[in-house]
């Protein structure tokens, strides 16, 4: 299992990561996604935004160079009409769903034959991080460290593994109250610096509090809810310092968005984690062709049309 201690390890001593898009979107319905990223190589490399890799990007990389301060990261990708966009770029099973971040893209091209409507819809999931743990809300927005961060975390982690693990009914409440007087009596009794050296031991000590009265049978449950929580919680705490810019070219003419900025005809948002620590960050545009000969064509051939039924129903009389 993971050490929950390398999350501050992370958290004070790597660097961020600038990640680009950049969206095109043809008259056709296809589109082209260009990603590029700058940054720590350790950062680019790790679970929090997971670079695409896979064998349909073309990519080009200074990974594998000589070590320097900072590495670029870059991958291509054209995609078919209405083709689903990944909601993670994450290839494996070693971290579990729950625990990623979550980007849901949807493109969607229309065509109504007198027109064509486009639209992106681009959503960062929320990490809900003032609720789950209020005081690394405070570390993120403030930059400093507020005093029992880490034993809040820690609290939070084990409280919401016995929330979620199924078992008996009489059973939930005698780990409860045996983990809050454990949790004040003694976790609020460990200084900081003590509990960041020895987190790993803290940590199981709570463990076998909510484990031991608990059926053998729930064990490996309980092992992979604290494993989907303490993942989450390295994410989160590793998206700290990463910003986020997309831009996007649609074609026809621009209906509504919600963009940060419009150049020409790029529209652009730039956020960080502090625009969806809480709550998900949405980006939306859509954009319309109108085909106005069309429209013509298709006027007249129904005056046509109805010319021939009425010249037919009287022939009929």
């Amino acid at each position: 299992m993971l050490k929950i201690r390398y999350y501050f390890v992370l958290l004070l001593f790597y660097g961020c990561v600038e990640h680009n898009f950049f969206f095109h979107i043809s008259p056709n319905g296809t589109y082209e996604v260009h990603y590029s990223a700058h940054g720590d190589k350790i950062d680019l490399l790790d679970h929090d935004f997971p670079i695409p890799a896979d064998n349909k990007w073309t990519i080009h990389s200074t990974l594998n160079e000589i070590e320097v301060e900072s590495y670029d990261y870059s991958a291509n990708r054209i995609f078919k009409r209405n083709e689903k966009f990944p909601t993670s770029f994450f290839n494996s099973d070693s971290i579990y769903l729950g625990s990623l971040l979550k980007h849901p893209i949807s493109i969607h091209h229309s065509n109504w034959f007198f027109w064509e409507t486009f639209s992106f819809i681009g959503r960062f999931e929320g990490r809900f991080i003032e609720k789950k743990y209020p005081l690394i809300a405070q570390l993120i927005e403030k930059d400093s460290q507020p005093e029992k961060w880490i034993h809040e975390a820690l609290s939070f982690l084990l409280f919401e593994t016995l929330n979620q693990t199924k078992m008996e009914w009489n059973i939930r409440p005698i780990i409860e109250s045996e983990l809050v007087k454990w949790i004040e009596d003694e976790l609020h009794a460990v200084n900081d610096s003590i509990l960041f050296e020895e987190l790993d031991y803290y940590k199981n000590l709570g463990l076998d509090i909510i484990m031991q009265p608990s059926s053998p049978n729930l064990y490996s449950e309980m092992d992979s809810i604290f494993k989907l929580l303490e993942d989450e919680l390295r994410i989160t705490l590793d998206l700290d310092g990463d910003d986020f810019d997309f831009q996007l070219i649609l074609p026809g003419i621009l209906e509504s968005t919600n963009a940060n900025n419009i150049a020409g005809d790029t529209l652009s948002w730039s956020f960080d984690l502090t625009n969806f620590m809480n709550e998900d960050y949405v980006m939306s545009a859509k954009s319309t062709i109108n085909h106005p000969d069309r429209k013509k064509n298709g006027l007249i051939i129904f005056m046509i049309s109805c010319i021939f039924i009425i010249v037919k129903q009287l022939r009929k009389k």
